[in-house]
């Protein structure tokens, strides 16, 4: 069994311990309010050799009494120095509904610095550029409103929702990793020339397959889109599609 560790580096990655030495590098973004155990669930299925590096942003689990980070500029002024060692193998960017935006942006700043070539792009749960908007953002709800929202969403745990603490506390995470991802504008520049996978719900409220697949614009490489059945908050059900992209890449079937 893989287990989630903290390393050496600091405090901005959980990673995986696997047997022997890694071969592929699985760099994974969690969504508004998560952190490195996000990824938990693919651990077993993920293949030998498959190092998974989960971010964990400040202001939650290890680093809970740290300042939240709220400006995306910021976020990966401090973000881009952990990441960048990490390329030293064949390394995945993979994002979770909004942490798919942080992602994606990552990738578009190694493409315009020339930076090293990520071997996929993984995105769930999440509209390509075009149909992104955030007019009505959700850092500005009531209380009430975002809670809700996030609910809706799912993927909360039930002993979070009935503590009253863990809730305000929550708040207040939710609200610095939306100011972050709703302030962020893509960096201008062509489209990336790395591979992008898309995986989404039939069954999600939130974001349309139109909008899911119109990220094939958004790279001159290859675009698949994986329609899993599931809803908004799908990681669980992702692990063995993660799991397939792996092992693919592992053994040259996928051509990044």
């Amino acid at each position: 069994m893989t287990t989630l560790n903290v390393p050496v580096s600091g405090r901005w990655l959980a990673r995986s311990r696997t047997a022997g030495d890694p071969r592929l590098r699985m760099i994974c973004f969690p969504h508004v309010g998560g952190g490195g155990a996000a990824f938990h669930s693919w651990l077993d299925a993920l293949p030998a050799g498959v190092e998974l590096c989960a971010i964990r942003l400040p202001g939650r689990e290890n680093r809970l009494h740290e300042p939240l980070l709220d400006d995306p500029d910021d976020l990966f002024a401090h973000l881009e120095p952990v990441l960048a060692p990490l390329s030293d193998l064949p390394f995945l960017l993979v994002g979770h509904c909004s942490g798919s935006v942080l992602a994606y942006e990552y990738a578009r700043r190694l493409h315009a610095a020339g930076g090293p070539r990520p071997a996929m792009v993984v995105l769930s749960s999440t509209e390509a550029p075009p149909h992104r908007r955030v007019d009505d953002p959700l850092h500005l709800l009531p209380r009430d409103e975002l809670l809700d929202r996030v609910i809706g969403y799912g993927g909360m745990a039930p002993e979070v929702l009935d503590d009253a603490g863990l809730m305000a506390i929550f708040e207040r995470i939710l609200r610095a990793d939306y100011r972050a991802v709703e302030r962020l504008r893509y960096s201008a520049g062509p489209p990336l020339d790395a591979p992008i996978t898309v995986i989404g719900g039939r069954h999600d409220r939130f974001t349309s397959r139109a909008a899911m697949a119109a990220w094939s614009e958004e790279t001159t490489g290859e675009f698949s889109l994986h329609l899993l059945d599931a809803g908004h908050y799908l990681l669980r059900e992702a692990g063995p599609r993660m799991a397939d992209v792996a092992r693919a890449l592992l053994d040259g079937r996928a051509r990044p």
